[in-house]
C-alpha cells in the first residue's frame, strides 16, 4: 500500500518474523495491552465502549480487563494458552479479547455461525484451554470427548447469574505479562473452503500497526466514534477496536 499521501507517524524497516524486511512505526506500543493502557492513561474517562444502554470509560475497561485476567488466571489460564470467543458484538466480548491480552493468553476468534463440528475442529486444532461462549449457543458447543484440551466452558447472557461475572469478581492483576513484539495475540481462522480451516496468528505487531494504520490514515481522535457493522470476530473488526 502507498502511504506516501497520508501523514503518518515516522517508519523504519525492521527484521520480522526472521528474514522478513517490512516497515514499522518508529514510536509504538510494544504489545496489544500497552496499547490499550495508553489509551486509558490518555482518556480515562472518555467512552471507550457503547452497546445498547451500556457505556464505559476507559479506566472502566482497563479495571474490568484486568480483573477477567485475575479470574482467567485463577482458571489456571496462563501465558500462551488460547482463549476461544463464541461471542456476539456486546461488550463481554471485548473484555474477554483485552483480559487475554493482559494476561499474555491468545485469543481465538469464532464465528457465531458456525456449528458444532466446526467449532470442535478449531478447539481441537488450536489446543484451546478455556471458551467463553454465548449462552444461548450452548447446544453449538462441543462435548467434552471431542474437545479434550478445553478445561473449561463460560457462559455469558444479559442475566445476573451470568459465569462470565464471576470474572470480574477479583482484584485486577497488579502488572500485564511479558510478551513479545512477534508473540501469537490472536488467531483467525480461514473459511475453509478449499480444505480444513487453517489458523492464521496475528502478532501484537501486527495488530498495533494495523490499529495505528487506521488511526493515522482515518485521522482518528478522541472525539471520534467507530461503529462495530460487522461482526467483531471478523478480521474487519478484530483490529481497529484494538
Amino acid at each position: 500500500m502507498d502511504w506516501s499521501h497520508y501523514c503518518i507517524p515516522a517508519m523504519r524497516l525492521e527484521a520480522r518474523f526472521g528474514d522478513r524486511v517490512v516497515p514499522a512505526f518508529c514510536e509504538r506500543p510494544d504489545s496489544l495491552w500497552a496499547m490499550i493502557a495508553d489509551a486509558a492513561s490518555r482518556n480515562p474517562d472518555g467512552e471507550a465502549l457503547v452497546c445498547g444502554e451500556r457505556r464505559m470509560s476507559w479506566r472502566e475497561v482497563a479495571r474490568q480487563s484486568a480483573q477477567i485476567a485475575a479470574g482467567l488466571r485463577r482458571m489456571g489460564v496462563q501465558r500462551g494458552d488460547r482463549i476461544a470467543l463464541l461471542l456476539g458484538n456486546r461488550i463481554e466480548f471485548v473484555l474477554a479479547l483485552f483480559g487475554a491480552a493482559h494476561l499474555g493468553a491468545v485469543t481465538v476468534l469464532l464465528s457465531t455461525r458456525q456449528q458444532k463440528p466446526e467449532i470442535a475442529y478449531v478447539l481441537t486444532d488450536c489446543g484451546a484451554k478455556l471458551l467463553i461462549h454465548e449462552a444461548t449457543l450452548s447446544d453449538r458447543v462441543p462435548d467434552a470427548r471431542d474437545v479434550p484440551d478445553l478445561m473449561h466452558r463460560v457462559s455469558v447472557d444479559d442475566g445476573s447469574e451470568s459465569q462470565f461475572s464471576a470474572l470480574l469478581g477479583n482484584e485486577p492483576l497488579p502488572a500485564p505479562a511479558a510478551v513479545g513484539e512477534q508473540d501469537t495475540a490472536m488467531i483467525l481462522y480461514t473459511s475453509g473452503t478449499t480444505g480444513r480451516p487453517k489458523g492464521a496468528m496475528l502478532a501484537h505487531c501486527n495488530i498495533i500497526h494495523s490499529a495505528m494504520v487506521y488511526e493515522a490514515c482515518m485521522e482518528l481522535t478522541q472525539a471520534d466514534r467507530s461503529i462495530a457493522a460487522v461482526p467483531l470476530a471478523h478480521v474487519t473488526a478484530s483490529s481497529p477496536i484494538s
